[in-house]
């Protein structure tokens, strides 16, 4: 039995109440979506900053065992997906000039950042200019020099938003490449050679 004046219809659903649903729904999901794109790319860049972190901490002790200068060459360019991304290329002072280091495996592959994020480099004190991308082919020298005296130069690499220019990460080292690393403002002593961290 139906309800007195119901006459037996169903109520449905307007056109209006389906379009306000259909539009909270995508609403949400593009919420969720740019809270994992952001974790996501958040967690690479912390994964690049400790990489290049670890590889330079490996890099300078190479470099004072064999007795040949290592560097890092920072290129910006396209990628084969055609994103305008930073990359750190190890690099070594050979007799021909500096190139790859000749080590096996994938050690001293070069460090791809996201090509959401810019990198801003500043050593002993001074902001330096990131190389273009055909400059990694070329035997260009590195900005950053990991030297066999097992000495660097002071410095400090930041990570930002390229859009906002929101900092993401901030990698600090000294003289000797003990680092720092820090998201925002929560330090982290990544990868700390005096034993410290």
């Amino acid at each position: 039995m139906s309800a007195p004046g119901s006459a037996g219809r169903a109520r449905g659903f307007s056109l209006v109440e389906m379009l306000v649903v259909l539009f909270v729904v995508v609403l949400l999901t593009g919420v969720v979506s740019l809270s994992v794109d952001s974790g996501a790319r958040d967690r690479i860049v912390r994964e690049r900053v400790e990489a290049l972190a670890a590889v330079a901490t490996y890099a300078l002790d190479e470099a004072q065992f064999v007795g040949s200068d290592f560097g890092i060459l920072f290129t910006r360019g396209l990628n084969e997906a055609g994103e305008d991304v930073t990359r750190a290329h190890w690099r070594q002072r050979l007799p021909e000039g500096w190139r790859a280091p000749p080590a096996p495996g994938e050690l001293f592959a070069p460090i791809e950042f996201p090509g959401d994020v810019e990198l801003e480099l500043v050593l002993d004190g001074a902001p330096v200019a990131l190389d273009e991308a055909r400059a990694a082919d070329a035997g260009r020298a590195p900005q950053w020099l990991l030297l066999s005296s097992g000495e660097t130069q002071a410095g400090e690499l930041s990570v930002r938003e390229r859009r906002a220019g929101d900092l993401l990460w901030r990698l600090g080292w000294d003289a000797l490449a003990r680092f720092d690393s820090r998201s925002g403002e929560r330090p982290s002593n990544l990868g700390d050679r005096s034993g410290r961290g």
